[in-house]
């Protein structure tokens, strides 16, 4: 008998993550995360599946994160990070007596898979690893880590000293980052690791990260990304640069005019895809395919001479003399002397890109494309040749993806199970997986696609959740407007517990994709760079004014809530509307001139609006604290303790402005978290607290778990 999702099934929400594909394409490696009840979190274990079916089997079971997992080149071995307790052989003789100790960095473990037996850790690092790529010939592993000075390591000590901590020092632009604290200025370099000896050798030093490290096909280079402009936290000039394994040649791929991501060799090592905007700085300007080809990369000296060097002018002061648009004039952004002889692949396609899965063959390339809110996996051609495979259908998202000549496996969340593992047989995906089997005993909503004009005339196009059972032509129902984040972010048809838990509690959930969001072009997604609110408000209420118009629901129905942009733009809604009953603003802002500084976007500002000090009354029109006077709305607030996304203060401001004008509202913090909720009783507790909110107002009366 099926039954209604409730708040207890939060634990049984579990996500597939990072699938790797072995060279022969018999198995596919993937990553598990599933919540843990009585430690309060999240673990994520190594599983295996084979390619033709059966059940998956489960690699580790520590309560660690592993993450990550790469096969070597001939198939024996899976190498994969994790942050599980050291291995004995790596313990010192004064420490055999003790248990193992627990690390707090993630090092390289490997599985021998004809051998068997437990992983053997490769890594002994104290800052740990970051990314990691095997030699063609298996015999080593090329690794990114940080690699802080003797200097450096006395202050990191410090600052950690949980009795004494030490004073933080700070001197970077960039000097917070959300998840991550304020950050320091160690440095992330490339080494080597022998697989047989473990030794490890140094490969890269100096005064810039060198980041991503991927071994080319025939061994003769090794590929990584590296801001070398000498001012990293003002600008995003990642270039692609090679360097031998030996560390006596180096060469520059790309020349200061991109920004650089999820890269990969061409099977011949004579090309590398790799996505970029062609405006680094400009978040609106959407990502691209491009390849490059290897044999057009320059020579260098060496790499800590690069630093600087190829720009004729690195910027990054804004002048105090103003000339002309405030905006203009903050853009103070490096200029390169050369262009990167790259081919668009991507020209004629009008999605863009998250990264590049990799080369099926020397002519095409597997890349993940955001197109109309969907993720897909898409084939292209260097003939210009485009296929979109996977969704066929406007349902569901592919979250992730691996392929080789072997073939292809891809992360497929629909709305019925959730992330599930398929694998390309024969030209059709198959399924892998039945992690969310669980779902079939419970009444899910369904999802409709609407559009509708918005007050410009524009099409604006948006998902409905409605509740089980839901009758468009007879019933109604209690609104609830969820808004997406990002800005530039959509909506998709895919599993979210949060919005199948409304529509189970009988609320609509409306998703609007307001103008602004990735997934429908640039010029669309450009439409609201230095101007937040206005355009993304008129979309989304007109949306409601549908729904309303068509009978889905009533005008004493309306609720609103959303998290991160979604925050921002319902508290934009309340100073702009009181048709809400109740509204819920979550881990979003308020006074963007108080933000400038205190969260980690200062670039992004920069690019939108320049800076507060030259361009106050703009930063203060688009902040949502500019309709402050208007607010009647009943508004519950809900932030993060350590949120440098979108910082606390800007929740205590807009609580204390309510307060002041007996505007009812409650202000909740959850210690110790960021820009998202990691702790499943947190993510229950945000719930049942907003569930409580709506129903004090007019909405469904609240349930229980």
């Amino acid at each position: 008998m099926d039954s209604k999702l409730t708040l207890n099934d939060t634990y049984l929400v579990k996500n597939i993550q990072s699938p790797a594909l072995s060279p022969d394409g018999e198995f596919v490696a993937f990553v598990l995360s599933e919540p843990i009840r009585g430690m309060d979190g999240n673990t994520e274990n190594l599983w295996i599946v084979s390619t033709r079916g059966g059940e998956p089997y489960r690699l580790t079971r520590n309560r660690a994160h592993d993450a990550h997992p790469q096969w070597s080149p001939d198939g024996r071995y899976l190498a994969f990070l994790s942050d599980r307790p050291k291995e004995l052989e790596l313990i010192k003789d004064d420490e055999w007596e003790k248990a193992p100790p627990e690390s707090k960095h993630a090092q390289i473990w490997i599985f021998d898979r004809v051998q068997g037996g437990e992983p053997r850790q490769l890594t002994d690092r104290d800052e740990g690893v970051a990314s990691f790529d095997w030699a063609p010939d298996g015999s080593a592993i090329v690794f990114a880590g940080r690699d802080p000075s003797e200097e450096e390591a006395q202050y990191l000590k410090a600052i950690r000293d949980e009795k004494k901590p030490g004073p933080l020092v700070i001197d970077r632009v960039q000097h917070k980052a959300d998840g991550e604290g304020y950050l320091d200025n160690v440095k992330t370099h490339l080494f080597v690791a022998d697989l047989t000896t473990r030794a490890v050798r140094r490969l890269t030093n100096g005064a810039a990260n060198e980041e991503h490290p991927v071994w080319s096909p025939d061994g003769r280079w090794i590929l990584f990304a590296s801001n070398r402009t000498g001012d990293a936290d003002n600008n995003r000039r990642t270039d692609l640069w090679l360097i031998n394994p030996e560390g006596s040649e180096t060469r520059r791929l790309t020349q200061g005019d991109v920004g650089a991501h999820d890269y990969a060799f061409s099977p011949n090592g004579l090309e590398v895809a790799f996505i970029s905007s062609v405006a680094p700085e400009n978040s609106y300007v959407l990502d691209q395919l491009c390849v490059v080809r290897v044999e057009d990369a320059a020579p260098i000296r060496s790499l800590s001479e690069a630093i600087g060097q190829g720009w004729s002018s690195i910027g990054g002061i804004v002048a105090d003399q103003l000339l002309g648009d405030p905006v203009n004039h903050a853009r103070v952004y490096p200029v390169p002397l050369a262009k990167t002889p790259l081919e668009l692949v991507s020209k004629s396609y009008d999605g863009t890109f998250s990264r590049v899965v990799g080369w099926t063959d020397d002519q095409h390339i597997l890349a993940l494309a955001h197109h109309r809110a969907q993720q897909k996996l898409v084939h292209f051609g260097l003939d210009g040749a485009v296929e979109a495979l996977m969704p066929e259908e406007r349902i569901g998202t592919v979250v992730d993806a691996d392929a080789n000549a072997a073939g292809m496996v891809a992360v497929y969340n629909r709305p019925e199970h959730g992330r599930e593992l398929y694998a390309a047989t024969d030209g059709r995906f198959q399924r892998l997986t039945f992690i969310g089997e669980w779902l079939n005993d419970r009444t899910l909503g369904t999802y409709h696609w609407i559009q509708y004009p918005n007050h410009d005339g524009e099409t604006i196009e948006a998902l409905v959740l409605a509740p089980p059972g839901f009758d468009r032509g007879r019933d109604h129902a209690p609104l609830l407007v969820n808004i997406h984040g990002g800005p530039m972010w959509y909506d998709t048809p895919q599993f979210e517990f949060d919005t199948q838990y409304w529509a189970n509690r009988g609320y609509l959930v409306l998703m609007v994709n307001y103008r602004g969001s990735i997934s429908y072009g640039e010029p669309f997604c450009q439409s609201i760079q230095g101007d937040w609110g206005p355009r993304e408000h008129d979309d989304v209420m007109s949306g409601v004014d549908y729904l309303v118009s068509e009978g889905w629901t009533r005008e004493d129905q309306l609720f609103c809530t959303g998290f991160s942009q979604g925050g921002i733009m319902t508290n934009w809604a309340v100073g702009h509307t009181d048709r809400f009953r109740a509204a819920v603003s979550e881990h979003g802002m308020w006074d963007y001139l108080s933000a400038f500084g205190t969260d980690d976007c200062h670039l992004w500002w920069q690019d939108d609006l320049g800076v507060p000090w030259q361009n106050a009354e703009t930063y203060y029109r688009i902040s949502p604290m500019s309709g402050l006077m208007n607010i009647r709305t009943p508004l519950l607030i809900t932030a993060g303790e350590h949120d440098w996304r979108c910082p606390l203060n800007q929740a205590e401001e807009l609580y204390v402005a309510l307060k002041k004008r007996g505007v009812p509202t409650e202000l909740v913090i959850y210690p110790g978290e960021h820009h998202a909720i990691t702790r499943p009783s947190r993510a229950i507790d945000r719930l049942e607290r907003i569930d409580r909110w709506l129903a004090r107002y007019g909405g469904i009366p609240a349930g229980g778990a």
